[in-house]
């Protein structure tokens, strides 16, 4: 049973978006609640070198919001942000065993994504059943793209069950599959498919799925080389 749930957030930068993630994060919480799922759950921000107001917002969030904090590191790397943030949830959560780790989750997204209101649920759900990695799909945000973008991400993504895909906006790690591959891999691109390859390497069980697909910024101008805005220019 999963007893701690962690959400990782990194942000660079993400004044605009920041607040209607964590809105749609904890939209996604109370929905686990009223289906009664019972964890102890933490939301951290990690505000990665933001030079603008993203830690502002997160501060006031959080003031409201008594499960959300915000960290602030100058790392300039997503990998380097996940992995301190899911180590900080085990530090303050005292995950010591290999007990205590293995009935512990993290979840991942970004700062400018909005999660499903089951995204949570989903998560957990599959967690129960034995998986390791839970590898979710994205999809552009209708209102940050255009229609033309939309369906041609549509036409070149098949979002099923066992796609072929690896977001990190939409990621899931059992804690003791974290502490296996020795934490997430510290590349400032390309840390979710790292996550996936150190997974299978040390046996763990991955479950890709459609169930809780993300919604995720369409913005091609973006926070790091090499990543999905980078990808969605290819497509354009």
């Amino acid at each position: 049973m999963i007893a701690r749930l962690g959400v990782i957030i990194p942000a660079h930068n993400e004044e605009d978006d920041i607040f209607g993630c964590l809105e749609s994060v904890q939209r996604s919480r109370s929905y686990a609640v009223e289906r009664g799922i019972d964890c102890r759950f933490r939301v951290l921000v990690v505000a990665d070198a933001c030079t603008d107001a993203t830690e502002g917002i997160v501060e006031d969030f959080a003031a409201r919001h008594l499960d959300v904090f915000v960290l602030a590191t100058s790392f300039q790397s997503v990998g380097r942000a996940r992995d301190f943030g899911w180590r900080h949830f085990m530090r303050t959560e005292k995950l010591i065993t290999e007990q205590d780790s293995g009935s512990a989750w993290i979840a991942f997204t970004d700062a400018d994504s909005r999660v499903p209101e089951h995204w949570i649920t989903t998560h957990l759900e599959l967690a129960e059943t034995g998986v390791d990695c839970l590898v979710g799909t994205v999809a552009p945000r209708p209102e940050t793209a255009t229609a033309e973008l939309i369906a041609t991400w549509h036409a070149n993504h098949e979002l099923l069950e066992n796609h072929p895909y690896i977001f990190g906006a939409n990621m899931g790690l059992r804690v003791s599959a974290l502490e296996a591959m020795g934490g997430v891999p510290a590349l400032k691109c390309g840390e979710d498919e790292a996550i996936v390859d150190a997974v299978l390497r040390e046996g763990g069980r991955i479950r890709r799925t459609d169930d809780c697909r993300v919604l995720t910024s369409a913005r091609l101008s973006g926070r790091v080389r090499g990543g999905f805005s980078s990808y969605l220019r290819q497509l354009t």
